[in-house]
């Protein structure tokens, strides 16, 4: 990887950065003060490393690893708050629903491949194979419990729910809220 190719990287890297955070400054998930505070950490920090990989380029998934550990920081979204918003009787129901689709599933799967090295791929693929040949509903708790999963946490008791790392969250949020998708869509055609 050369130099142009790393810059490009940390310009989508910013992007999606800077649009997790804006969803969230839109659904009222966090206030101005957070966000700003969450940018200007996480642009302070994508400079340093990149005076670091001046001299030596560096593997993009260090840069991933780099951009998780700096949203990790900041702490988990929850889903159920996100899911409420669309269903507030049974956000739980929503979420369910949300992990019942094999494209939510894979999309999981990917993120847990590149970040968690504890990830068991063979439990993940027998989990797919059996929610789609089975009645099986695959909850956030069995895809923790069966496949080592760490992006997605679940909380039990009062004020516990499912939360998850803001890159997962935004793929739930572009899964229930189809104009976010659109938008999206929109501003990279």
């Amino acid at each position: 990887m050369n130099e142009n190719e790393l810059h490009e990287r940390y310009i989508r890297l910013a992007f999606q950065y800077e649009s997790a955070i804006d969803a969230l400054l839109t659904k009222g998930l966090v206030d101005i003060e957070a966000a700003d505070a969450a940018k200007e950490r996480f642009y302070d920090t994508l400079n340093e490393e990149k005076l670091r990989t001046t001299q030596k380029i560096r593997d993009y998934h260090e840069t991933i690893s780099l951009y998780m550990r700096m949203l990790a920081y900041d702490g988990m979204v929850s889903l159920t708050e996100l899911a409420r918003q669309y269903s507030d009787e049974s956000p739980g129901y929503v979420i369910q629903s949300w992990m019942r689709s094999r494209n939510t599933l894979e999309f999981l799967r990917q993120w847990e491949n590149d970040m968690n090295e504890g990830f068991d791929d063979r439990a993940c693929e027998e989990l797919i194979h059996q929610g789609h040949t089975t009645s099986l509903t695959i909850t956030p708790s069995l895809w923790i419990r069966k496949t080592h999963a760490v992006g997605i946490q679940v909380k039990q008791g009062k004020g516990g729910g499912v939360s998850a790392y803001p890159e997962i969250a935004a793929g739930f949020q572009l899964w229930i809220d189809p104009k976010v998708r659109l938008a999206i869509v929109r501003k990279h055609m």
